[in-house]
């Protein structure tokens, strides 16, 4: 990565990023990736029903800006920002810009989400903590913490880990190799012997580590045993966490996959349709901003001018954590059982898509459940969503057929909503696949042309001598959604 982080930061975070590396990979396989909530007055974070003391650092949101915790209303008056504070302290003992500014911009990042996570790493290592945990805080950006839980370990040397940890932490930042490795060697108390390119150590126990370096990479790393045979920490079991809460009432359950695949191809036109029936209630039913009424035993949504005729889809109560489907929905819930393959046997393992009051306490991102269920179904059946507060409608009338012309600024902002909504449910192995399918789905219903030039960093859809253009991390999220000159520059 090609970075611009300050010299200051660059010469302080360094020489902790191997060993960085290296716990961060302990706590990993000890806290597996899943679903993840936190408690902010704890405070702590809960992932895969796991629950550790933890801090927020810092949020980053879609626009290339980092937030730190000290400097968010959300956060900074709370026990889960203490510790960002402490590298505000730190910043400005030592003198680094990025440490001491509110909202640092890093848009001028090739990567500003890669950036966003290489912080992350920085402050891990800074404030000597025990893991990190990234997660989706509302449709717009991420949230980044730090643990410090002493029921997670510090990472014992691992012959496979540690070479992993001394080739990535001498990678991640640009600057010399020697620098991380002398910090992982310091890490674990072995005062480290220098020949001409490499450097070299005895571990506890009297296996040896031997790291051949170039200017600015580690170039080999080898471990033997006392004798110069097996090494001695090879065959050492692995660590496992002391005390750690776990937590069987922690959100646990996510989106269901079938149900996931349909949503990623609905979601962005759902937002289109909806869009659609808000222009046509301003050009022919007199809205004038303000939420129409519900007529009941109309089956209408009242406009000043005049009502679309509806049905009642469900409701959502963000206080108690529920979603429940109206009455008389079935035929629509069957359009989405139909839509995702579902057989009566696998629907029936579904409380997602039963008449039954669903408790999103199991989920993280609560109400994007309850959207994306709405939504989706909703658009499978042919219909419009909207909604009154947590009451959501399909809006029936035979008026709303169309969506209009193409408009590749509301195309941007119809990708970009579906988007939001999706990124708290999708697991990270289905994460590419689920977000290239909401931008290819979108663009195949209107007609555009899918190019894939642009393969792996975006696709495009065209028309005529436009496109719009929908750029992916590598991880598979959407990061940025631009309309343009076909192959030229975005508008």
């Amino acid at each position: 990565m090609t970075a611009s982080f300050s010299d200051q930061l660059l010469t302080l975070a360094r020489p902790n990023l191997a060993w960085v590396c290296e716990q961060l990979d302990l706590f990993d396989s000890l806290v597996p990736a899943g679903v993840v909530s936190f408690d902010r007055d704890e405070p702590s974070v809960t992932r895969s029903g796991i629950t550790l003391r933890a801090h927020v650092v810092g949020t980053y949101a879609l626009d290339g800006t980092w937030m730190w915790a000290w400097a968010n209303d959300s956060y900074r008056d709370s026990p889960i920002a203490a510790r960002s504070g402490e590298l505000r302290e730190l910043g400005e003992r030592a003198g680094v810009p990025e440490l001491t500014e509110p909202m640092p911009d890093l848009n001028h990042f090739p990567d500003p989400r890669l950036a966003a996570d290489h912080l992350l790493l920085m402050c891990m290592g800074l404030l000597d903590a025990r893991g990190g945990v990234i997660c989706a805080v509302n449709e717009r950006g991420r949230l980044f913490m730090v643990v410090d839980d002493p029921a997670v370990p510090r990472a014992e040397p691992r012959p496979a880990r540690l070479t992993t940890a001394l080739r990535n932490g001498a990678a991640l930042l640009p600057g010399p190799a020697l620098k991380p490795v002398q910090g992982w060697f310091a890490r674990h108390g072995v005062d480290p012997v220098y020949g001409p390119g490499r450097v070299e150590g005895v571990l506890d126990g009297g296996d040896r580590v031997v790291v051949t370096l170039g200017d600015e990479e580690v170039t080999g790393v080898e471990v033997t045993g006392p004798g110069g045979g097996a090494p001695g920490c090879g065959t050492a079991g692995e660590q496992e966490l002391d005390g750690a809460r776990r937590s069987p009432d922690a959100p646990h359950r996510t989106f269901p996959r079938p149900l996931l695949a349909v949503a990623a191809r609905e979601m962005a036109f759902s937002i289109l349709r909806t869009r659609a029936m808000v222009q046509y209630a301003d050009d022919h039913l007199a809205f004038d901003g303000r939420a129409p009424l519900w007529d009941e035993q109309a089956g209408e949504l009242r406009f000043p001018g005049g009502g679309l005729k509806a049905r009642r889809l469900g409701s959502y109560d963000a206080e108690e954590g529920w979603f429940r489907w109206a009455p008389d929905t079935e035929d629509i819930r069957d359009r989405f059982r139909q839509a995702a393959g579902l057989g009566a046997a696998e629907a029936e393992d579904l409380p997602e898509l039963s008449g039954e009051r669903l408790d999103l306490t199991a989920y993280g991102p609560r109400e994007a459940v309850a959207v994306a269920l709405a939504r989706t179904a909703a658009n499978v059946a042919g219909h419009t969503f909207t909604s009154l507060g947590n009451h959501f409608l399909v809006v029936t009338d035979e008026r709303l057929s169309g969506t209009g012309t193409i408009d590749l600024d509301a195309a941007v902002t119809d990708i970009r909503g579906g988007a939001s909504w999706l990124q708290g449910l999708v697991e990270q192995e289905t994460r590419d696949e689920t977000m290239r399918s909401l931008a290819r789905s979108y663009f195949e219903r209107l007609g555009l042309q899918v190019w894939h030039y642009g393969q792996p960093d975006f696709i495009s859809g065209v028309t005529g001598l436009y496109e719009v253009r929908v750029y992916f991390a590598p991880d598979g999220t959407i990061t940025h959604v631009a309309p343009g000159m076909v192959m030229g520059a975005p508008l």
